[in-house]
């Protein structure tokens, strides 16, 4: 082995000195400069082969290095254009922002929940912020990507291009998706040039930035190109920080080296262990998790294979205990002494198991995000405001016995979920229970209202909610396989009720229901049994398109929409004795009034 490649596995790992030796055999003949290229470009890392390797990066890892050794700007293309010029021609208009107004003028473009952080102000102290937005902008909508790809038509729709004030002017371009891509902050590859040839010298020349350090279209998932011009890898990034292993912090692309002796980086956190605080890594003065805590008086760290155990000891109170795995990623936490927590407490973060046995009330965005968390333990919790436990997608059972009020986006898209227990539980928000695609039994014994989009997109079997009063607009839309309702309190329900894909429902069965609004039971093809002694008033499409029902029985029913009973081809019999007054195409292309073997009551209609 060359002493190039002794270099390289000593600070890459064997993998990557074999990688090496088939790649590059070339510039393994000239003593020194393979080691030197990979030093110079990225930070020691013995995961970097396997990384290469699982992304199929083989090649755009052999062009990037070989490019390093020819002149670095030798492809870049000045046209004598300016950025605007540029960027219309490829279908944008370019905005400069010299204040945080400007800023802010752009979030109304980004979909709930895929906001930049860039948007939470700040930015201009650090960066100089440009916006490109479609010249047709307005006929890109979110709802037609279902499967979001950071380089689609959306995501590309609007997007923020932005370079560090210092002098490497490091340059970020920014997806419309933000998050819920991969490497949303390099997007283009954060090379100008692949938006259209040209461009990089064209923001060079026209505002002075040109780039310390170009990295051609080279990129990869969780790696970073810092200031000082290598690669890092990093565990997970917020808010344009990067968080590296080896208590490594890469702030808006400046790279700080915590020295292990003093400190523990994890998640968003700094562990002081000379003078016993936790700070945020991001400076931030306030934060949810820190504000548990307590005074820390003593840590004590415990090694158990690749994981490590931090015992805060609390003064005054309990241990806290802190579990982080290889990476130094928090994935377990026990907190005996907390009842109360502000908002976004551990959102977006590693969490695997977490245990707060006297929690009581809880802020807005509890634990949001986090992909991996399996086990909670809450047995005292009675209150939680907005999006609480959103986006978890490996939690398989929620206990709540003690929980009473919930907000908005309640459990929402934890597509995992199987068991969900809620006994108290009186009333839900918008967008609650979305999506739980895996529960398939809801016991709600004491559930009295929910709000819009409550139980959307989901594939129920049975649903037990004998109190609930009160629904609202979208109440179990897309519902695949719920097959009989009985609700016997439930007096109002909004739009859209059981629209979608509901091609299971059989039988419904609500007493006292009196109205209903517009676009309900619409093409529930299955349904065979409809009673509503109560029904009053119904709005427009009400039984719209149905192809099983055979008698309707409305007896107390005096307003209907348009469209109501449009399209029922196999009706045969309709009893509204009270109906007063009924919309445009009524029973429209059904034979009821021409067929004498189909009954029909309607002695009130005026």
């Amino acid at each position: 082995m060359n002493s190039d490649l002794k270099v390289i596995k000593k600070k890459y790992g064997e993998d990557m000195a074999k990688l090496c030796r088939e790649l590059f055999p070339t510039l393994l003949e000239t003593e020194g400069l393979l080691s030197k290229l990979l030093l110079d470009n990225f930070e020691v890392n013995h995961d970097l082969c396997q990384d290469i390797l699982t992304q199929n990066l083989e090649e755009e890892f052999k062009r990037y290095i070989y490019s390093l050794v020819n002149v670095e700007k030798e492809n870049i293309v000045d046209t004598k254009k300016t950025p605007q010029e540029l960027l219309s021609e490829a279908g944008y208009e370019l905005y400069e922002c010299h204040s945080e107004e400007d800023i802010q003028k752009f979030k109304k473009y980004y979909a709930e929940g895929e906001e930049l952080c860039t948007f939470r102000g700040g930015r201009l102290n650090k960066c100089i912020v440009f916006f490109a937005v479609k010249k047709d902008v307005d006929k890109i909508k979110r709802e037609d990507y279902k499967v979001p790809r950071r380089q689609d038509d959306y995501g590309t729709s609007v997007i923020s291009i932005q370079f560090t004030r210092d002098i490497s002017h490091t340059l970020s371009i920014k997806n419309r998706y933000n998050h819920r891509v991969n490497n949303p902050d390099s997007t283009f590859s954060n090379n100008l040039d692949n938006i259209i040839k040209g461009l990089t010298e064209s923001f060079e020349r026209e505002y002075g930035l040109s780039q310390q350090h170009l990295n051609g279209c080279f990129e990869m998932n969780n790696y970073v190109l810092a200031n000082d011009g290598k690669f890092y890898k990093y565990n997970f990034e917020r808010g344009n920080i990067y968080f590296c292993p080896n208590n490594i912090v890469i702030n808006n692309f400046n790279v700080r080296k915590y020295e292990k002796e003093k400190y523990i980086v994890f998640d968003n956190f700094i562990l002081d262990l000379v003078n016993r605080e936790i700070k945020r890594a991001d400076g931030a003065k306030k934060d949810a998790f820190i504000n548990t805590l307590g005074e820390i008086e003593k840590i004590e760290i415990e090694k158990q294979g690749k994981e490590k155990t931090i015992k805060l000891k609390i003064k005054n109170q309990e241990d806290v205990i802190i579990v982080l795995n290889a990476n130094n990623q928090m994935i377990k936490l026990v907190n005996n002494n907390v009842k109360v927590i502000g908002n976004d407490f551990l959102t977006d973060n590693f969490l695997q198991e977490i245990s707060l046995p006297n929690l009581e009330e809880v802020g807005y965005d509890f634990c949001m995000g986090n992909n991996s968390l399996q086990t909670i333990t809450f047995p005292k919790l009675r209150r939680v405001e907005g999006n609480f436990l959103r986006y978890n997608n490996s939690l398989q059972e929620v206990n709540l016995p003690e929980l009473e009020e919930t907000s908005f986006y309640f459990l929402s898209e934890n597509r995992s979920i199987k068991k969900l227990n809620c006994p108290k539980l009186k009333v839900i928000e918008d967008g609650s229970f979305r999506a739980l695609t895996s529960l398939l039994e809801l016991d709600c014994p004491n559930l009295e209202e929910v709000g819009s989009g409550v139980f959307r997109y989901n594939k129920l079997q049975s649903i037990n909610c004998p109190k609930l009063r009160k629904v609202g607009n979208h109440f179990l839309e897309y519902t695949s396989s719920l097959q009989d309702i009985n609700f016997p309190e439930l007096e109002e329900i909004g739009d859209n009720f059981l629209v979608g894909f509901t091609k299971a429902i059989r039988s419904i069965k609500c007493p006292k229901l009196r109205k209903i609004g517009n676009h309900s039971l619409t093409y529930v093809n299955s349904l065979l049994k409809l009673s509503l002694p109560s029904l009053e008033e119904v709005g427009d499409d009400f039984l719209c398109d149905n192809e099983g029902l055979k008698k309707v029985d409305f007896p107390k029913l005096k307003k209907a929409g348009n469209r109501f009973l449009a399209r029922n081809q196999v009706i045969e019999e309709v009893n509204i004795p009270n109906l007063e007054k009924v919309g445009r195409e009524f029973l429209r292309e059904h034979a009821i009034f021409n067929e004498n073997n189909v009954r029909g009551n309607m002695r009130g209609l005026k």
